[in-house]
């Protein structure tokens, strides 16, 4: 008899609910769960072990490897993590977002060993995105309040189409630059190693104004250099063909002036934002390319700031408290309020569901189609929902990443 194995919309709970404490002690309403033995696989948890090793110094899920688990990629800190879970032998996992933040090769790696652990234990998986279900579950929970509402066989339930339509344009822009080269950003055989080890390897690629690019490419492939060479300073881009709106990479631009240029969106840069402010401080703020609102703003700013509120169908509150797809479309917007050159958005998608995806996603097009910005994407997987117009693959090698261009997404 095959194992029964679950899932759940990680939109209708958060891994800290009374009903995930309740899987984990034992005492949830699913019968085959009951007093048994629970672990859970999580991002936090992985987080505890990092931090416990780096205060202990005791590497409990790599003592066999005899190494630190900061220095593995995020594929293999999964798979530590895994491995490590597995020997307090859990009569169930409860498996939160897995595959969140990994690359395709690492996401086919993970996935085999869930698999293949599904066999002997069951699997409580919370998902995102609908793509990311294993192929071995069984049953959806559907929840509300804490509480199991439904247990449906997933061949059973029908999954609610996410479509969304943003009504009007994007903003007309009121801020204008000079000078401004065809050509944005031009790498010419770039090469870059960190402590003899190769990272990039005779890299080729040239940003025009007006064109949809995404970068893509497996973890630790180099993305991450790449964009600290056009929007960083890394000291590795200087006395190389790096050339940034027609200059040369260090012949006299400021970095602050290159910044200038370019709108910039991670989510990593909420963690800057601490304070409490508004939608239309959080969006007037782009003008100023500063953390906080430290400046009277003119009329029109304020009048644009209002047009993009309209177009994403937000009112003046707290920017703290929206959802975090509508903070995503906040900070987009904030990097485009001033329609740079160049805007790179960097993993914009990442721990939304499929709704927010969508939403995120149709802003992003939009902004393509209706303004004469170019979009540099950066992703480690392929987004259905995105049409960028070229792909720029970094594949690695032993002697550092190869870059390939293709058409489309």
């Amino acid at each position: 008899m095959e194992n029964t194995h679950y899932v759940i919309n990680k939109k209708a709970l958060s891994t800290n609910t009374k009903l995930v404490e309740s899987f984990l002690k034992g005492t949830s309403s699913l019968p085959n769960l009951t007093a048994k033995k629970g672990l859970l696989f999580s991002d936090s948890i992985l987080e505890k072990f990092i931090d416990k090793e780096e205060k202990y110094n005791k590497n409990t899920l790599t003592t066999k490897e005899n190494r630190s688990i900061r220095t593995l990629s995020s594929g293999e800190q999964k798979k530590a993590l895994l491995n490590y879970l597995i020997t307090q032998k859990p009569d169930f996992l409860i498996l939160d977002s897995p595959f969140e933040s990994l690359d395709i090769s690492s996401v086919s790696n993970l996935e085999k060993l869930l698999i293949k652990l599904s066999s002997s234990i069951t699997l409580i998986q919370i998902f995102n995105r609908k793509d990311e279900i294993l192929p071995v579950a069984t049953h959806i929970l559907e929840i509300k309040n804490d509480k199991i509402i439904a247990n449906t066989p997933l061949g059973e339930y029908t999954f609610k189409e996410n479509n969304f339509v943003f009504n009007g344009t994007i903003p007309k822009p009121i801020t204008f630059y000079k000078n401004i080269s065809d050509q944005l950003v031009s790498l010419q055989n770039v090469n870059v190693s960190y402590d003899e080890k190769c990272i990039l390897n005779n890299i080729n690629w040239t940003i025009n104004k007006n064109v949809f690019w995404q970068l893509i490419g497996p973890n630790g492939s180099g993305k991450t250099t790449i964009l600290s060479m056009i929007y960083g300073n890394n000291v590795k881009a200087y006395g190389q063909e790096v050339y940034l709106f027609g200059n040369k990479k260090g012949s006299g631009e400021s970095v602050w002036e290159i910044k200038e240029k370019i709108g910039y969106f991670s989510p990593s840069i909420l963690e800057l934002f601490k304070r409490k402010v508004s939608v239309e401080q959080m969006l007037i703020s782009g003008f100023f390319d500063s953390i906080g609102l430290y400046q009277t703003p003119t009329t029109l700013q304020v009048k644009v700031a209002k047009e993009w509120m309209l177009l994403l169908d937000l009112k003046n509150s707290s920017f703290q408290d929206l959802s975090t797809a509508k903070q995503r479309l906040v900070l987009i917007a904030r990097a485009m309020i001033k329609h740079p050159p160049l805007l790179i958005l960097d993993e914009p998608l990442t721990n939304l569901d499929e709704k927010g995806t969508t939403i995120v996603a149709g802003l992003i097009n939009k902004i393509a189609k209706e303004s004469n910005t170019s979009i540099l994407f950066v992703s480690h997987r392929n987004v259905e929902e995105l049409q960028p117009e070229f792909t720029f693959e970094l594949t690695p090698t032993k002697n550092g990443s190869l870059g390939n261009i293709k058409k489309g997404s």
